[in-house]
């Protein structure tokens, strides 16, 4: 496998399309309940929490660039075959493609919960998964550039639905904020962690850097990506903060739901209906991301076909989601998948900024030896 891979110019594209793409992964069905998971962990002070984790993000999003940086052209795939050797290498990716896997799974489990509670309460899980699965699959075999096209409706779509989630501030109790300030540090610290699980999604600019034209302004555009899904987490955050009682944030459990089923329209009832239905092309499009990333790493390792694998994982989602029907299987589910997004997003590279500083300072100051040397036997 290379290190570096440097796509057709006809497969890459601007930096600033990193913008959709890296909000598409971050925001998804997760929108819905995020709210009553952080006030459950810390209280009132959610908004601290969601503004320290977004603080946290854009560190970890600045420190994942810096690595991509010292490489002409590589991807995380590359990376770990450069600093891990062949075996290690391989085997760190594989465990990637698996956190992949399996948050594809939680992915469309969660929003088949959310179409059986709120549209059609008998329709069998099977029927919607396999819809998802022909979407998604349609739209990942198309590359990444129609990935990136529906990645801008997605973003259009989250926009109009955040803009219908100013009604209820018509209603707010400004005094439910108060007071500002932090009484348990530990309650606070588990906010934040609850709250990188929803901001997780931007770490995908380790596998679309390299099919970056402009590789200068990708830095650029992938903050101001994070900095709207913060935004957009932050306001839904507070609106649910002062819209509803403490009782009801801890008992209902998707509040942006909720909060939409107060808009209404002389034309137009039920917009919560409208909204989960449209929310599939928004699950669709980080679905598609997903699997291209799956079938990106295993024709990387194995030059495998990625309609093959993508096929594959969509049928392995379809018998992992079949086989999970109550809520409580659902949210353990997620508090697996919390875990490994935890470690793999806001960790990890952490840890692997200090191998690749330390390996990287190492092999110059070999190569530089290596070359006085060789001026010393030139002398001679």
């Amino acid at each position: 496998m290379k290190i570096n891979d440097v796509p057709r110019k006809n497969l890459q594209f601007h930096a600033f399309l990193l913008f959709f793409a890296i909000s598409s992964a971050q925001i998804g069905v997760g929108i819905f309940s995020f709210q009553r998971s952080i006030f459950q962990a810390c209280g009132h002070i959610a908004w601290i929490a969601v503004i320290i984790a977004g603080l946290i993000a854009h560190l970890i999003l600045w420190s994942i660039i810096k690595i991509l940086q010292k490489y002409e052209s590589a991807d995380l795939f590359g990376i770990h075959y450069d600093i891990f050797g062949k075996y290690a290498g391989v085997v760190l990716n594989i465990l990637f493609l698996f956190q992949y896997i399996c948050t594809i799974v939680a992915i469309m489990r969660n929003y088949i919960e959310i179409i059986q509670v709120w549209i059609f309460p008998d329709i069998p899980s099977w029927v919607v998964i396999i819809l998802l699965s022909i979407l998604t699959f349609y739209t990942s075999s198309g590359g990444i550039r129609v990935i990136l096209g529906v990645c801008v409706i997605q973003f259009t779509i989250i926009l109009m639905t955040v803009l219908l989630s100013f009604s209820p501030l018509e209603y707010a109790v400004w005094n439910q904020l108060l007071p500002i300030e932090v009484d348990n540090i530990k309650e606070l610290i588990n906010g934040v962690m609850r709250m990188g699980f929803s901001l997780a999604g931007f770490e995908v600019v380790w596998f679309l850097y390299p099919f970056v034209r402009n590789k200068q302004k990708a830095m650029l555009h992938a903050h101001h990506s994070l900095g709207f899904t913060n935004i957009v987490y932050l306001f839904l955050t507070i609106v649910s903060l002062v819209y509803f009682s403490a009782d009801q944030l801890q008992e209902g459990l998707w509040p942006s739901i909720d909060i939409l089923k107060i808009v209404k329209y002389t034309y137009l009832e039920r917009i919560e209906f409208i909204v989960i239905s449209i929310w599939m092309v928004v699950t669709m499009s980080g679905l598609a991301l997903f699997i291209w990333i799956i079938g990106r790493g295993c024709k990387r390792m194995w030059n495998l076909k990625p309609n093959m694998i993508a096929i594959i994982t969509l049928m392995l989602a379809f018998v992992a989601n079949i086989n999970i029907d109550e809520h409580v299987e659902i949210k353990q589910l997620n508090a697996f998948i919390g875990m490994q997004v935890i470690a793999s997003t806001f960790i990890y590279p952490v840890l692997l900024s200090f191998i690749v500083m330390i390996v990287h300072s190492y092999r110059q100051r070999k190569n530089n030896e290596g070359g006085q040397q060789h001026e010393s036997m030139e002398d001679i």
